[in-house]
């Protein structure tokens, strides 16, 4: 090193100045800042014209929504209903209440061979299946039928046999004649 050479780090030269800027920029800002006084009438001025404000608000408010007409009341005390009249409700007595057939629909095929291998399988099974063709616009479809019931329960038996089997059905109810 030579004997003319700074011994101050670069580090230092480098933070001094900065540090100077700084502190400058802080006393500027200070100097911005007004005093308690000055704060303190600026709070209230912006308290007044807010008030100021909300009260414009309120009286506009109220000059702007009309107040309701309630003619109704007037309108009805002149009106009169006319209720017609009404025979008694009569009852249906117990004895002749309806009674319904009750048919499983499992399966509706329109080849008849497909009809025959699922009505003989729930034969095997012991259910009472038939196979019944019905014409739909034109084309002939074969439905295989489990019953008839007279009772739900029993239906609802055989519904339960057919589930287990993974095999679901439709109802067809149809009322019986007296």
């Amino acid at each position: 090193m030579s004997e003319g050479a700074s011994k101050i780090p670069k580090w230092v030269w480098i933070t001094t100045p900065t540090l100077a800027v700084a502190f400058a920029g802080f006393i500027l800002y200070l100097s911005t800042i007004p005093t308690g006084d000055e704060l303190t009438a600026v709070q209230g001025d912006a308290r007044k014209a807010f008030e100021k404000g909300v009260a414009q608000a309120k009286k506009k408010a109220a000059e702007d929504i009309p107040k309701p007409d309630y003619e109704f009341y007037k309108l009805l005390e002149n009106q009169t209903v006319e209720v017609p009249k009404v025979d008694a409700y009569k009852s249906t007595p117990k004895d002749k209440a309806l009674q319904y057939e009750y048919r499983l629909q499992v399966g509706s095929f329109r080849s008849q061979e497909d009809a025959e291998r699922l009505r003989a399988e729930l034969i095997l099974q012991g259910m009472n299946a038939y196979r019944e063709q019905r014409d739909v616009n034109g084309t002939v479809w074969h439905r295989v039928m489990v019953g008839p019931f007279q009772n739900r329960s029993v239906m609802n038996k055989a519904q339960d046999m057919l589930v287990s089997r993974n095999i679901s059905s439709l109802i067809h109810k149809t009322p019986l004649k007296p």
